[in-house]
């Protein structure tokens, strides 16, 4: 078709008006496929003439974007771009002769942060370079598989180790406690039923590293053994309430105000009430572990088609965007004295239950976890019938 068209503006200057109008058709509706071409791309397409000027972009390109297509008329592309990363790069990449012309980039938007793949490229024709090529692949999903997947493999190569580190640190702590209590029974019958200080502090303090210890190969140990789940019907909102009971006066000491948001009427679940439990206890600690000076938890629950949100809101710190992608990883941790499983134990029971567990941050502006746990499918009567007495 192309070729036709060439061949017949070759000649137009022979055509008759009806010729001409039926070579305009023609040429647009050519041009129409082609718009619908690249409007039927999921990846965003931006051409850019020999001035760098936008003259041509797909739907894909302004979703993708932070693309500004108003008054793109005698600007260069970079111009036309809202984000200074974006724009400095493509730049850099247009008029640079060397460098990189891919690049990913986190763009930041209200409520979560989307991932783009951009790369630039010559537009050749005639074998001479007559403009530019963008291209934009949002790839937000492509990097939550690649981050659950690296969870996933991060929690089986730890399998591994479970049992050496049962036997060659879990037994001799136990041991070592154990001596650690005759020492103190042998010092008290010395000198008269009470260990001597600073012998009776010394001994505290190998008491609390001991119990510490413990307490990290415990987790550890949870971390990577398979979970035995006990299901039963569960009431979210009621597992709430008893947490907000239990972190009562440790919240009112630390002056942190605890606020519930409870939706009337859920549905039950069919969950193991200890490891939620203690996962909604670790969500809560590491909001606490946050707000050192102060502030504010919010706990929401909400149905969202065919499962229960809960929501863990802070006032705290935040967790740099950098970052975000790590912290369900073993051993990953920003706090002094974390043991970095705390999260991974929360992300593991939440998937054990067929659940999921997001978080959304800013640094300096707290953190939101949303953890989504699936409600009970009852099973629904498809053939109504009635039972009639047997005559």
């Amino acid at each position: 078709m192309r070729e036709f068209i060439r061949r017949a503006i070759g000649k137009s200057s022979k055509m008759n008006q009806d010729q001409l109008q039926s070579l305009l058709t023609l040429v647009t509706e050519e041009y129409e496929v082609l718009d619908a071409v690249l409007d039927s791309f999921s990846v965003g397409v931006v051409i850019c003439d020999s001035f760098h000027v936008i003259v041509q972009s797909n739907k894909a390109a302004a979703r993708i974007l932070p693309l500004d297509v108003h008054d793109v008329q005698d600007r260069p592309a970079w111009d036309c771009l809202t984000d200074d990363d974006v724009a400095r790069f493509v730049r850099a990449a247009i008029e640079g002769e060397e460098g990189p012309t891919a690049k990913e980039f986190a763009l930041e938007l209200s409520a979560s942060t989307r991932y783009v793949a951009v790369s630039v490229f010559p537009l050749v024709r005639s074998k001479s370079v007559r403009g530019t090529i963008i291209t934009a692949e949002d790839i937000t999903e492509r990097k939550a598989e690649e981050t659950r997947s690296r969870r996933l493999e991060s929690l089986a190569s730890l399998t591994n180790l479970a049992a050496t580190v049962a036997h060659e640190i879990k037994n001799p702590l136990g041991s070592i406690g154990i001596h650690v209590q005759l020492v103190r029974k042998s010092l008290a019958k010395d000198s008269g039923g009470k260990v001597p200080d600073p012998v009776g502090r010394y001994l505290d303090v190998v008491d609390e590293e001991i119990s510490r210890l413990n307490k990290i190969v415990v987790d550890f140990l949870f971390a990577v053994r398979p979970i035995n789940l006990e299901f039963a019907p569960l009431d979210l909102n009621r597992l709430v309430r008893d947490l907000a009971g239990f972190f009562g006066e440790e919240l009112s000491r630390a002056n942190i105000a605890l606020e519930l948001d409870l939706a009337e009427g859920l549905p039950e679940i069919q969950g193991d009430d200890r490891h939620l439990r203690q996962m909604l206890i670790n969500l809560i600690k590491n909001a606490m572990a946050a707000m050192l000076s102060g502030g504010q938890i919010r706990v929401r629950t909400r149905r969202d088609d065919d499962f229960i949100a809960v929501t863990v809101e802070d006032t705290g710190t935040g967790i740099p965007a950098d970052l975000l992608h790590k912290i369900f990883e073993p051993y990953f941790t920003t706090k002094v004295d974390g043991t970095g499983l705390g999260l991974t134990m929360a992300y593991k029971v939440v998937k054990e239950h067929g659940g999921d567990i997001r978080v959304q941050s800013e640094d300096g502006k707290g953190a939101t976890f949303t953890v989504k746990l699936p409600v009970i499918r009852r099973a629904q009567k498809m053939i109504g019938y009635e039972e009639t007495a047997e005559r």
